[in-house]
């Protein structure tokens, strides 16, 4: 049985980075068909640790800012918009969360529907419930809290971009 992906994980996320989130959908729809099924429950698993590893005090103020609040659902969906992106930019909001303002194109960053492709794939292809998650979020994300008030401080860049979109 495969645990995970590893480098392949990344590879399918950019291979079908796209800004038309539709196309996205369809495009990581046909990759996942051409795994197995312990693949994409793989896939699915390397998901969920790459937005476990995003579930970070900072990146949900930068969520906060680019989209104007953001609630512990829209966090969810922050992150896998955040995957969605692909690897590079993935691992320079993770090594500095204001490297968003060079990749945000609007004032609302969230998507939600490419969480649940691999589901999709997986009961379409083997007519089965998808396998439960074995994996949880801790209590609170990782890091240091901030105050709202101090968000537009610690996220210059970010601030001044979305501004750009009003």
């Amino acid at each position: 049985m495969v645990k995970t992906l590893g480098a392949r994980f990344w590879e399918i996320i950019d291979g079908t980075v796209d800004e038309d989130e539709d196309r996205q959908l369809e495009a990581l729809e046909n990759e996942l068909e051409k795994l197995s099924p312990e693949q994409i429950v793989a896939f699915s698993r390397d998901f969920f640790a790459a937005s476990l590893a995003a579930y970070r005090w900072d990146l949900w103020g930068a969520a906060y800012v680019i989209n104007g609040g953001c609630s512990d659902d829209g966090f969810i969906d922050f992150r896998s918009w955040l995957i969605a992106q692909g690897k590079a930019v993935y691992d320079a909001a993770l090594a500095e969360p204001e490297s968003l303002a060079d990749h945000i194109k609007s004032d609302f960053a969230s998507f939600e529907e490419i969480a649940y492709v691999p589901i999709r794939v997986y009961e379409d292809k083997t007519d089965e419930d998808f396998p439960p998650s074995t994996g949880s979020y801790p209590s609170k994300p990782a890091g240091e809290r901030w105050e709202e008030d101090d968000l537009a401080v610690l996220f210059p860049r970010l601030t001044e971009k979305v501004k750009t979109f009003e």
